[in-house]
This record gives C-alpha cells, sequence and structure tokens, in this order.
C-alpha cells in the first residue's frame, strides 16, 4: 500500500510542478516518495533485470552518464536514468516513480544513475550495482566535501560495502585509481599520450601517495594531478589500463583519439573538445564493453554525441553563436578555458558566480583558476551573479584590463548584454556555476531559445 500511495503522490507532485511552472520536476516526486515509502529505490531497482551501473566523480558525470545511457540504447536496450541531473537519492526516487506503473512494474531492462559522491553510501545501501564508475576526484564545494581525501574515504566505504560491484576506474587519477588497489573486479581506463602536456601548474589537488603517505612522482602529467605518476616509497603507481586512448588530436570544435577496445583498433571522433571530455569518453566506452556491447556500436553512438544539459549546450539568436561551459571547480573551470582559447577569434564571456548550497558556499576555489588566460583574446568579459565583485576583483588581480570589463548583477540583463556586446563573427562563452546555469537556461527557455530539458 505505500509503494502504491508513494508513486501516486511522486507522480502527482510532478505533474502539478510542471503545470504551475516549478521547475521540471526532478526532485520533489522524490523526496515525497521516499518520505512514504523509504525503499521506494530498492523495490522498484529489483525490477531492471540487466541491473545497475553507478556514476560518480567530481567532474563528467552528467556527461558521462549520457553517452553510457545512449550507448545502451543503440544496442537496444531499454535505459532507466536520472537524465534530468538530480543525483540525490531523491532524484533516482523521482525518476523510479515517474517510468513505472501505479502499480510499481518498471519496463526498462537497465539503470544507469548519476549519483552524487557524497550520497554513494546511502545509494548503495538500497542498491547493489552491477558496477560503479568513478570519472575523477578533485577538489569540490570544499563546504561539502572538505579536502579531496575525505571525498576519496566517503567513496572507499561505500565500494567496501558492494564487494561484488566491478569497479570501472580512471587509472591516470592517482586518487581514484588508489581506490582500486587490491580489488580483483576493476578495470581501468586513460590515456596514454605523452605529447599532451599540463598547461597549468594550479589546481593540483594531490601530491602525496593516497597509499603510504610519500611524495608522488609525475613523469608525465596531462592537467591537475591527471597523469603517470608512481610513489618511489611504496611502488603504488598508475595501473595497467583495459581501455587507452593515443594519438589525441584536440580542435576547438572535436576531440579524436585512436582506441583499443578487446584487442580492436577503433577512431574516436567526439564532437566535443577537451580531454575532459576524452575521459568521459573513455568511461563510457569502458562501461560498455563491460556490459558487452559491440565496439561499433560504441564508436558510432559517441562520433555522433551531442552535449549533455548545460555542459557545451551551444544556440544562436540574431546570428550570434553561444555556448554554455557549466564551471564547478578549479581543475573543471581551468580545463574548460583551455578548450575555450583554443578559439584564437576575439570572444565575448559572461562569467556567472553563485554561492547557493548546489554551488558551494565557499567560493575561495576561484584564485586556483588560471584567470590569467582571459587576458588576450577575449573583447568583452561581463560578470554576474551572487558574487560578480568577486569575479571583478579576480580579474583585477589577473591583470585582465578592467575597461573590458563590465559588472550586471541582474542575470537578465547580463545575458542580454553578453549578446548585445558579442558580433556577429564573434562566440559568446557563458561559464556559470551550476545555479546560475539552470537560471540561464530558464531565461533562455523563456525566450525560445532553448527547450525546456524536462520537456523531451
Amino acid at each position: 500500500m505505500k509503494k502504491f500511495l508513494a508513486i501516486f503522490v511522486a507522480k502527482q507532485a510532478s505533474f502539478w510542478s510542471r503545470i504551475f511552472g516549478r521547475g521540471g520536476g526532478g526532485a520533489l516526486p522524490g523526496v515525497l516518495a521516499l518520505r512514504i515509502y523509504p525503499e521506494i529505490v530498492k523495490d522498484l531497482t529489483e525490477n531492471l533485470s540487466k541491473g545497475v551501473v553507478l556514476v560518480t566523480g567530481t567532474n563528467g558525470k552528467t556527461t558521462t552518464s549520457k553517452m553510457i545511457v545512449e550507448i545502451l540504447e543503440a544496442s537496444g536496450l531499454k535505459v532507466l536514468s536520472n537524465s534530468g541531473g538530480s543525483n540525490l537519492a531523491r532524484g533516482i526516487a523521482s525518476e523510479l516513480a515517474m517510468k513505472s506503473s501505479i502499480f510499481g512494474k518498471i519496463k526498462e531492462e537497465i539503470g544507469v544513475y548519476e549519483v552524487d559522491e557524497a550520497t554513494l553510501p546511502e545509494v548503495i545501501s538500497y542498491v547493489k550495482p552491477k558496477a560503479i564508475v568513478i570519472t575523477n576526484i578533485f577538489r569540490d564545494q570544499l563546504d561539502r566535501y572538505g579536502e579531496v581525501d575525505k571525498t576519496a574515504a566517503i567513496l572507499k566505504k561505500a565500494i567496501e560495502s558492494t564487494p561484488e560491484s566491478t569497479l570501472i576506474l580512471n587509472a591516470d587519477d592517482p586518487i581514484v585509481a588508489s581506490l582500486g588497489k587490491d580489488k580483483e573486479n576493476v578495470t581501468y581506463f586513460g590515456i596514454t599520450d605523452e605529447r599532451l602536456n599540463a598547461k597549468s601548474d594550479l589546481a593540483i589537488d594531490i601530491k602525496d601517495c593516497l597509499i603510504c603517505g610519500a611524495e608522488l612522482v609525475y613523469p608525465h602529467r596531462y592537467y591537475g594531478h591527471i597523469g603517470l605518476y608512481v610513489c618511489e616509497n611504496c611502488g603504488f603507481a598508475r595501473p595497467k589500463t583495459s581501455i587507452a586512448a593515443k594519438n589525441v588530436k584536440l580542435s576547438p570544435e572535436n576531440t579524436s583519439a585512436a582506441i583499443n577496445i578487446n584487442r580492436e583498433s577503433g577512431n574516436l571522433s567526439l564532437p566535443m573538445t577537451g580531454l575532459y571530455n576524452l575521459y568521459n569518453a573513455l568511461a563510457a566506452v569502458s562501461t560498455a564493453n563491460f556490459l558487452k556491447i559491440k565496439s561499433t556500436i560504441i564508436l558510432k553512438t559517441l562520433n555522433n554525441q551531442k552535449p549533455a544539459f548545460g555542459r557545451m549546450e551551444s544556440f544562436e539568436t540574431g546570428g550570434k553563436k553561444a555556448v554554455i561551459h557549466l564551471v564547478k571547480n578549479p581543475t573543471g573551470f581551468n580545463q574548460v578555458l583551455e578548450a575555450v582559447t583554443q578559439n584564437r577569434k576575439n570572444k565575448t564571456a559572461l562569467i556567472v558566480l553563485n554561492d547557493n548550497f548546489a554551488d558551494g558556499t565557499d567560493i575561495s576555489w576561484i584564485w586556483d583558476v588560471e584567470f590569467e588566460l582571459f587576458k588576450t583574446g577575449f573583447r568583452k568579459i561581463i560578470v554576474s551573479g551572487i558574487r560578480s565583485e568577486d569575479l571583478r576583483l579576480r580579474l583585477k588581480y589577473a591583470n585582465v584590463t578592467s575597461r573590458i570589463i563590465k559588472s550586471e548583477k541582474n542575470l537578465n540583463t547580463a545575458l542580454n548584454l553578453a549578446i548585445d556586446e558579442t558580433k556577429t563573427d564573434e562566440t559568446l562563452y557563458i561559464l556559470p556555476t551550476y545555479t546560475a546555469m539552470l537560471g540561464i537556461r530558464n531565461i533562455l527557455v523563456q525566450q525560445g531559445i532553448l527547450k525546456n530539458y524536462w520537456s523531451k
């Protein structure tokens, strides 16, 4: 009876929240369902005959999950995922309730759940996953997580509670790789290309071995603390990879690489820029390969990817092109800036910094971002958001000339100003934190420029 009532209330909450324009109904239905029937995630997930894959990590969860879902669907599987971006237990509960019949029956065969790092232990208490994918661990939302070793401890505890699950880990991240030490059911992915070099020494979040505490040595580093590493004290080193990318080529529009899958070489031509998106693709390849999806289907799907919600979404208005890049921590922001600055033409930027709970209330991380990259190639920079003055100050200390910077706290006005300031032969790069991204998308949806994500 409780399950029936929880599903009914969740469906009603989703319907009325959309009718009254109170968001997409991504979280509230799950909140109510869990309150009525705390076992709803466990109960409904048991209907998925092929099990569940959990995707977690600091950056790339949404994009990686989307890639995995599309590969599985291309192979003919019916997939259930919390693709609306609510990656807490309530978001998963919402999706399950929405997809099930009023009696709790689900037609989907496999689940792909994006899960917040701190929420992984809770989700695993409901669900015993077939696989756990961990993209990376960076400093993020210091008010919630603290430093990276705390995040690693949370993930380690969660992993130990489900020893039967296969781990799919980023070999090039020493924090992530350490989670697989001495475990049998682990597969690693990474990049093997020493032509790639880190452009920044900022945002290196770990320098010591998580096994013994000695200093790590990096024979080669790609970005942040990602690369080839070894501990000369205990011998911990970047593990062997099952899936690896070689001959990587980056451009402002796409990323290409050669990838070996089951000893077969294939060409990846991802219509997204940045090494971080290549890592997302490698995580998806590894997961699909673990699930025994044909390599031809994997590569074809990835080569036709479109950006995820708020991540490199592009639009045109008045003959002007704009791209939204979500930024929420130093490493992610630096990688976005490296990708953006590959475009050598004049650019306009709208940077929006909020400090709401979902963004992280501690914004000190902006001082570890390479704001110096804004000194060249940008004709105009508009700063907005709750902490817009902090952005202006950070740009000042980066020696960005003040004459190209404009401040506007009102998000709607700032967005219109940024579009007006962009010339028809330029690209407007919109770099918002999470709640700012949601606000910008809402404005663009109201203007008919973007579609409401939840209406798809």
